[in-house]
C-alpha cells in the first residue's frame, strides 16, 4: 500500500540525507541495494530463482574453500561445490542444528575476506547463548531487505515512526548519544513495551493521540495488549496507522484487536536475530513473502526413519534457513527451531512472484536480547 504523503523533511531525508550518509560517508551500498530489490521483486519466478541460485553457488564455493567447518562437512560426504548448484541440491547437505551452531562458532568463520566483522549473540531461555557474526556486505543486504519489506506496509525512512519495543536500561555513552541522534534524524521514537500496566498503556495511547505516527512497529503480543487496552477504554482518536508486527507469531485474536485499535493495515513479519527479516506480509494480506534474494527457506517434515522430506504447501514443517549473503560466518541449512507452513506456488494478488510462507505455526522460545533493535528480529 502507498504510505502517507511525505512532508518536505521526510522527502529530503529519504532522497538526500540517507544516501549521503549511507553511501557518501560510510561507503555502504544500501540505497542502491534497495533500488535493486524494488526491481527484482517484480521479476518472474524463474528470474528470481536464477538470482537465488547464483547467490547460493557463490556461498557454497566460498564456504567450501574458506570455512573449515563446511569444508569438513563436504569432505565427510565426498561432495564438491559443483554438487550443490540448486535449492533442491541443498538436501544433500546435513542440517546445522542450534547446538552445532553454538559449538562451531570458531570453525564457521571465514578464513579469507569477507570476514565476520559484526558480532551478535542470541540469548535462549533454555540453552547457552549463541555467538555469531556476519560481514559488512551482508549487513547492507539485511538493511535493504528490511527497508523493502517494511515498505510494503507503508514505512518510509524519515517519516515519523513509533517503535513499541523493549528498551535497554543503559547509562549514557558515546554510542547511546549516537543512537539517539540517528533516531532523531529518522524521526523514530521508541516506547518501552515491557511495562504494560494500565497507567503505562494509557501513557502510550496518549503519546499516539498527541502525534499519531505514519507507522507503528512493535512486538506482536505487546501490540495486541496495547490494542486491547485502547479498545476496552475507548482511547482511539486517530485514523488508520499502518502497524508492523515483529519478533513473535501474530495470533488471530491479536490481529483483530490491532485492526480495531489502529485500522486494517496490519502487517505480520517473520525474522530472527541471526538473519533479520526473513519474510514480510504485503498489501494483499495473504501470507508473507520470503526475502528470496537474501535467504533460502526450506520447510521439512521429519520422517520416522530419522530423515526428512520437503513439506507440501499447507503442511506444517521445521524451518531451515540458508543465509545467501553472509560469507563471513555462513548459516547453511540452519535449523532455527521454528515451524511454518508454505503457501501454494503461484503469483500473489499483489503481482510479486517471491515465494511465500502461509503462516508461522510455532516460534522457538526466545528472549529479546538487551541490545536487540527492532530490525534484528523484524
Amino acid at each position: 500500500m502507498p504510505g502517507p504523503v511525505m512532508d518536505r523533511y521526510g522527502r529530503f531525508f529519504e532522497s538526500v540525507l540517507f544516501p549521503l550518509w549511507e553511501t557518501g560517508l560510510r561507503g555502504r551500498a544500501t540505497p542502491s541495494l534497495v533500488r535493486q530489490l524494488e526491481r527484482s521483486q517484480w521479476r518472474s519466478r524463474d528470474e528470481i530463482e536464477a538470482l537465488r541460485e547464483g547467490a547460493l553457488r557463490r556461498l557454497i564455493e566460498h564456504a567450501f574453500h574458506n570455512v573449515p567447518f563446511y569444508r569438513a562437512r563436504f569432505e565427510s560426504l565426498s561432495l564438491k561445490p559443483e554438487d550443490v548448484r540448486s535449492v533442491a541440491d541443498l538436501a544433500r547437505l546435513p542440517e546445522l542444528t542450534r547446538a552445532q551452531a553454538i559449538e562451531s562458532s570458531a570453525a564457521r568463520r571465514s578464513q579469507r575476506e569477507p570476514l565476520a566483522t559484526i558480532a551478535k549473540s542470541t540469548v535462549g531461555t533454555t540453552d547457552r547463548p549463541m555467538h555469531f557474526g556476519y560481514d559488512a556486505g551482508s549487513e547492507e543486504f539485511r538493511q535493504a531487505i528490511k527497508l523493502r519489506g517494511w515498505g510494503w506496509a507503508g514505512y518510509r525512512l524519515g517519516a515519523p515512526t513509533i517503535f513499541y519495543w523493549p528498551l535497554p536500561q543503559t547509562p549514557p555513552s558515546p554510542k547511546s548519544i549516537k543512537i539517539a541522534l540517528d533516531r532523531a534524524l529518522k524521526r523514530e521514537r521508541y516506547l518501552d513495551c515491557t511495562r504494560r500496566t494500565p497507567a503505562a498503556l494509557d501513557a502510550v495511547a496518549a503519546t499516539l493521540r498527541r502525534a499519531p505516527p505514519d507507522t507503528l512497529i512493535g512486538l506482536s503480543r505487546a501490540l495486541g495488549d496495547l490494542a486491547r487496552h485502547i479498545n476496552d477504554n475507548g482511547l482511539r482518536h486517530w485514523e488508520t496507522i499502518p502497524t508492523i508486527c515483529c519478533a513473535e507469531r501474530l495470533e488471530p485474536e491479536d490481529r483483530a484487536a490491532i485492526a480495531a485499535a489502529f485500522g486494517p493495515s496490519v502487517y505480520e513479519t517473520y525474522g530472527s536475530r541471526e538473519l533479520m527479516l526473513i519474510a514480510a506480509e504485503c498489501e494483499a494480506h495473504k501470507g508473507m513473502h520470503i526475502s528470496a534474494e537474501n535467504v533460502i527457506v526450506e520447510v521439512v517434515v521429519r520422517e520416522e526413519g530419522g530423515g526428512s522430506r520437503p513439506a507440501q504447501p499447507g503442511e506444517v514443517g521445521d524451518v531451515l534457513l540458508t543465509d545467501l549473503h553472509n560469507l563471513g560466518m555462513p548459516f547453511i541449512r540452519y535449523a532455527i527451531g521454528d515451524r511454518a507452513i508454505l503457501a501454494p506456488e503461484g503469483i500473489c494478488p499483489c503481482g510479486r512472484a517471491l515465494p511465500k510462507i502461509a503462516s508461522i505455526a510455532a516460534f522457538a522460545s526466545m528472549t529479546v536480547c538487551p541490545e536487540m533493535t527492532a530490525s534484528d528480529a523484524a
